[in-house]
């Protein structure tokens, strides 16, 4: 199916709602309080070994550092076929990770933001052309008053990144956020081009709330999380809350050197609920949310959404960008991009958001958090941690999509490509001894490099370059001798190039004693 500008009509929408997965079944409190029971893999038709490498992936990362714990849930055809925890809840206390820990989803708040906003929209209450100023009195100035509802949703209203700049709670409320917001006005023209925009989702969480006359969190838990049993979901601020207890303490840094920044026994981390982050969930929690897209806006056989909503929450409008600059935004799913909808990320082959065919949907957050929902798999996968990076979230885009997804090419590597793979050690910057792996993924070549990404490889140019797909401003090549023999990898990086020998570390090349 092609979604695109011209599918906002009920027709595309009608066909999401009956194509894209029948409605959701919500299961018995008493089975784990999920919507998706329990089935082996291999009668939802996928291979015990396909789900055991997810999963083992996962182990890796706990095993080397990339992450401090985490939890995976995978459901095919509305089957939890997969669910299980890595690692620990908080290190230093020697809480390991238990089944529904709570996680800080931080940007993954974005899509129930813009879902209450097309709530209200459905409802005859707003308009999404209606400009901001309209509903915000610190939007009615000249740098503001063009800036438009949708655009805050789609990520080009203009505004910065964020304007936290002293402390969390640097504003008394939302609406105080918001004016201020308005007042600082826009970086770049109102829909001139794709900036993400924290300060812009916050904004679209205050129009909510004066619409409504109720806190963004209020309307949330009574209009969405309710709703769909996402019981586990909520917004942590200064109000005790019970669950706060399974709450995973958070970590920044990098891999193997975790340390943690915020504990369940400490002060609330958010002021108050904002529009861009705030949110707290589980796996199981969010999948139900995604199911309300996959089933055209329908959960437990009441409509929530309108088909128009979904369309325009699924339609493609910007290539995503990087957050804080125009550069690409990284993705693990070979051949594919991720586009910006309405506070969603969209998967999709090709460049113009307009001509494209959108293959998975969901969001990710920057505490190490992320969802993707397949319609054509009728496939869902949560995996969520609270190590701060999204490193580990888009390297298993790349072992979700080799191993759980239809794919068109074979898995044999061509005859051409198998002298390439193999193992090049790096001894460069950071890199000491480092095995860099180049491996054949998602019928690509690619190049593994560890604690970063699977770098998928572009075919080679005249000069027997192949470009990191990501970014030209990186390739490889390879070094043969006379007789074709594949001896080394050669990095090329910003007019520099290193030389990565093949299969034997510099130290084991030394004389032993």
């Amino acid at each position: 199916m092609t979604i695109n500008r011209a599918c906002l009509c009920q027709q595309t929408a009608l066909w999401i709602a009956a194509v894209w997965l029948g409605p959701m079944s919500v299961s018995a409190a008493a089975q784990e309080k999920a919507a998706f029971p329990v089935a082996t893999p291999e009668s939802q038709g996928v291979s015990a070994a396909a789900v055991r490498r997810v999963a083992g992936e996962v182990k890796e990362y706990v095993k080397n550092g990339t992450i401090v714990g985490g939890e995976l849930l995978i459901i095919k055809n509305r089957k939890t076929i997969l669910h299980e925890v890595y690692g620990e809840r908080d290190r230093e206390d020697k809480r390991v990770m238990e089944r529904d820990t709570i996680f800080n989803v931080r940007s993954m708040t974005k899509p129930l933001t813009g879902v209450a906003v097309q709530m209200l929209a459905d409802e005859g209450k707003l308009r999404l052309d209606d400009p901001v100023a309209k509903y915000l009195p610190g939007f009615d100035t000249d740098k503001s008053k063009a800036i438009t509802i949708e655009q805050l949703l789609q990520h080009r209203s203009g505004l910065p990144l964020s304007i936290i700049t002293v402390k969390m709670d640097q504003y008394s409320d939302l609406q105080a956020q918001a004016k201020a917001i308005g007042e600082k006005g826009p970086q770049f023209t109102p829909g001139e081009k794709f900036w993400y925009s924290d300060a812009g989702s916050d904004a679209a969480a205050a129009v909510v709330e004066r619409i409504s006359g109720t806190t963004i969190d209020r309307f949330v838990a009574e209009r969405i999380l309710q709703p769909l049993g996402m019981a586990d979901t909520f917004y942590l601020s200064k109000a005790e809350d019970p669950r706060k207890k399974r709450v995973a303490s958070l970590y920044f840094g990098s891999p193997g050197k975790w340390t943690r920044y915020w504990m369940p026994g400490g002060a609330p981390f958010y002021p108050f609920a904002w529009g861009s982050q705030t949110l707290y969930s589980t796996p199981a929690d969010y999948a139900r949310f995604l199911a309300l897209w996959m089933d055209g806006g329908i959960a437990s056989g009441k409509r929530l959404l309108s088909n128009e909503a979904i369309a325009h929450i699924l339609t493609p409008v910007s290539p995503m960008k990087a957050l804080g600059n125009d550069g690409p935004y990284p993705c693990g799913f070979f051949g594919m991009k991720p586009h910006y909808g309405q506070m969603s990320m969209l998967y999709a082959p090709g460049e113009s958001p307009a001509r494209t065919e959108v293959r998975a949907f969901g969001h990710d957050g920057s505490d190490g958090t992320g969802a993707w929902a397949f319609p054509e798999e009728n496939l869902i996968v949560c995996y969520f941690t609270q190590s701060r990076s999204q490193v580990s979230t888009i390297r298993l885009e790349t072992t979700i999509q080799d191993v759980l997804l239809r794919r068109e090419s074979a898995d044999n590597v061509p005859d051409e490509l198998k002298p390439l793979i193999g193992t090049y050690y790096a001894n460069f910057g950071p890199f000491k001894n480092t095995p860099f792996q180049v491996v054949f993924r998602c019928g690509k070549l690619a190049l593994d490099i560890p604690s970063q990404l699977v770098f998928e490889l572009s075919e080679p140019d005249k000069e027997g370059r192949r470009q990191f797909v990501l970014t030209n401003a990186t390739a490889v090549s390879f070094k043969k001798d006379s007789g074709g023999k594949v001896l080394a990898l050669v990095l090329h990086e910003s007019g520099m190039s290193f030389e990565l020998p093949r299969d034997k570390p510099v130290d084991d090349e030394r004389p032993k004693k």
